[in-house]
C-alpha cells in the first residue's frame, strides 16, 4: 500500500524548496557577524570581569540575530539594543575577528598536514643531552639484565 502522506510531504518539499531557501538564506555579512557573535558569547564565559562578560554576551547575542526581524541591522540599533558604545562594539568585533582568524589558521594548518609541518623547530630533533640521557638509561637497563 502506498504511503500517501509521505508522498505528499515529498511533493510539498520539492515545491517549497527554492522559495524557502531564498527566504531564509543568510548573506555573507550576516553569517560572519553571527560567527563573531558566537565567539563573543563563548569568550564571555571565561571573562572574569562580570560587567564585560555581560556586555560581550549581549553584543554577541545581538550579532547572531543581525538582520532578522528582532535583531539589529545597523550600528546605531546595536548600540541601542546592547547599551555599548560604538567604540566598545568595534573593539569587540576586532577581538572576535582575531579569534576567528586564528581558528581559521589552525584549521588550515591541520588540513595541510598538521600544525608542525615545517620541521624546522627545536622539537623535531631530540636535543643532544636528551639523546645522551636515553642512551644512559638504556645502558643501565642492559646492565641490570
Amino acid at each position: 500500500m502506498k504511503d500517501y502522506m509521505k508522498e505528499y510531504e515529498e511533493h510539498l518539499n520539492n515545491i517549497t524548496k527554492d522559495v524557502l531557501n531564498e527566504a531564509f538564506e543568510s548573506t555573507p555579512l550576516e553569517k560572519k557577524l553571527a560567527n563573531y557573535g558566537r565567539i563573543l558569547m563563548d569568550q564571555a564565559v571565561t571573562t572574569k570581569d562580570d560587567a564585560l562578560s555581560n556586555l560581550m554576551s549581549k553584543v554577541g547575542d545581538q550579532l547572531t540575530n543581525w538582520g532578522t526581524t528582532y535583531g539589529a541591522s545597523s550600528l546605531e540599533e546595536l548600540v541601542k539594543k546592547t547599551g555599548a558604545t560604538p567604540n566598545v562594539i568595534k573593539k569587540m568585533l576586532a577581538f572576535a575577528e582575531k579569534i576567528a582568524q586564528t581558528k581559521g589558521d589552525l584549521k588550515s594548518d591541520n588540513a595541510d598536514g598538521g600544525l608542525d609541518d615545517e620541521g624546522d623547530d627545536e622539537f623535531t630533533n631530540p636535543a643532544d643531552d636528551e639523546m645522551a640521557a636515553m642512551k644512559a638509561d638504556q645502558a643501565a637497563r642492559d646492565a641490570r639484565r
